[in-house]
């Protein structure tokens, strides 16, 4: 009887529910059958306005508007819908969805059963939707003081209970085995497809002769889009593509670099069924890992990157865009979660980065267990504020018999100022260094990119290494530095 609960929820609910406009247009009228024309007419609703929306990436968008006189509107324009299902939504905020497959049909309705009441004339696509809707609305209808008799019953009672639940719930599987049999040809068939859930079979016997426990999540993980037409664009324009995107990326696939770029291989391969869909599934990836606040899952924006972008798959993206997107990779790579510090060497591989004394210093030459790579600006306020705190932790963590060092970047050069910050915060056991090379003329020059290699573009910016210089944390807190190492020495 779930599958009641989740397709009533789904295709039914008619509550208030927010959604974003992206345009409101002038009503447009057209003689001929070009573009769309969608009419409607809702007995008992008053003179007003109402929108058509449509569903895409997990939010609703607003695509025309238009006035209500006499209960009667119609929706038109000069371009015709893309196809999908999209809702109807009324100032009360109430609303019902319709298949946009055909451009030119009408439908009617009354407003104190907007379900119940419907009926459409030159569209194919929504009877048999609003058929299963209503039958599904009166399963549910049966199923809910059932279950809720369950709740408190005992015995046999409980028992007949269960037995009506069983029942109503073959009659509803039947009825969509019907159902998909006889509208092979319709879109919303799809959508009824990708709601039902994959059948695990049962587990195969492990080495120890015992049930094997993980393949019930194996299949299911490997069999999860077996339901999804990605050949069809329509499904981008649902409520599920999104839903089921986002469940296998983010609740079936472990929150690791590593298992994403697997799992977003695999959805990118079967996207390429379709060039809308590839279009949507890959910026989709790309750029909800770019702005994940997980740590080093910057990793997985890099991925698509390298494998998708520069190698001209994404025709969609214009060159000064591609640029971009490239630089943007090509300096987040180098710092990723488990690859070496870059080393600050100069253009020729030497060494450049000097004290106060002007004496060179490496990472290298740092002999600890862990490394507190920070970058801050001695005029920066924030860091004035900050530093205190690291340097507070780092002590903290030294007097507890951690063996951690700091290497401190400042970023911005002037001597005096240089100095004064290191002795205000009374910072002078750290080895503190900075690009102190100067052209003929005594301007300040760069003596390598490692801003780019560390992505310093703010401050101040806090890394975490181990003894190897292997990346371990990015961009943390002072706070971070210890609830990192304290996990990693089992403290």
């Amino acid at each position: 009887m779930k599958k009641i609960t989740l397709l009533f929820i789904l295709c039914l609910t008619i509550t208030s529910q927010s959604y974003s406009q992206s345009k409101f247009g002038e009503k447009k009228t057209i003689a001929d059958l070009r573009g769309y024309n969608i009419s409607g007419e809702i007995e008992g609703l008053q003179d007003t306005s109402v929108m058509l929306a449509y569903y895409f990436g997990g939010k609703q968008y607003a695509t025309d508007t238009t006035k209500v006189v006499g209960g009667k509107f119609s929706f038109i324009g000069e371009k015709e819908l893309q196809g999908g299902m999209y809702l109807v939504v009324l100032s009360n905020q109430q609303y019902f969805d319709i298949i946009v497959s055909e451009q030119h049909f009408s439908f009617s309705t009354k407003l104190d059963d907007l379900i119940g009441n419907m009926s459409f004339k030159n569209t194919k696509e929504n009877p048999p939707f609003y058929e299963y809707l209503n039958f599904i609305t009166e399963m549910q209808k049966e199923v809910t003081p059932v279950r809720q008799q369950m709740e408190t019953a005992e015995g046999d009672a409980k028992k007949a209970l269960q037995e009506k639940a069983t029942a109503i719930d073959s009659k509803v599987k039947k009825f969509r085995s019907d159902f998909m049999k006889n509208n092979a040809d319709k879109f919303f068939t799809k959508i009824v497809i990708a709601t039902t859930e994959i059948e695990i079979p049962e587990s195969p016997l492990d080495s120890t002769g015992n049930p094997d426990k993980t393949f019930p999540y194996r299949f299911y993980k490997k069999h999860f889009w077996d339901n999804i037409d990605f050949s069809d664009e329509r499904m981008l324009r649902t409520p599920i593509f999104y839903n089921k995107m986002d469940q296998y990326l983010d609740k079936l696939t472990a929150k690791h670099p590593d298992s994403i770029n697997v799992s977003a291989d695999v959805l990118v391969e079967l996207s390429k069924a379709n060039s809308e869909i590839f279009q949507y599934v890959v910026s989709y990836i790309t750029s909800t890992y770019e702005r994940s606040k997980i740590m080093g899952m910057d990793a997985v924006f890099v991925h698509m990157v390298e494998n998708y972008y520069i190698t001209n798959q994404c025709d969609w993206v214009d060159s000064t865009q591609l640029v971009k997107i490239a630089d943007r990779a090509q300096k987040i790579a180098p710092n990723l979660i488990g690859r070496k510090a870059s080393e600050f060497l100069d253009f020729y591989g030497r060494p450049f980065m000097k004290d106060t004394l002007e004496k060179l210093h490496t990472l290298q030459e740092i002999n600890a267990d862990y490394t507190a790579l920070i970058f801050y600006g001695p005029t920066c306020g924030h860091c004035k504020k900050e530093i205190p705190k690291v340097k507070h932790d780092v002590d903290s963590l030294i007097a507890a018999g951690h063996n951690i060092e700091t290497f401190a970047v400042a970023t911005e050069f002037d001597k005096t100022e240089w100095k004064k910050f290191i002795n205000n915060q009374k910072i002078g056991d750290w080895t503190n260094v900075a690009d102190i090379n100067h052209d003929e003329e005594g301007n300040p020059v760069a003596s390598s990119d490692w801003r780019d290699k560390y992505d310093i573009y703010s401050t101040p910016v806090i890394y975490l290494l181990d003894k190897d210089k292997k990346i371990i944390a990015k961009r943390i807190t002072h706070t971070q530095i210890v609830e990192i190492i304290s996990r990693l020495e089992g403290n």
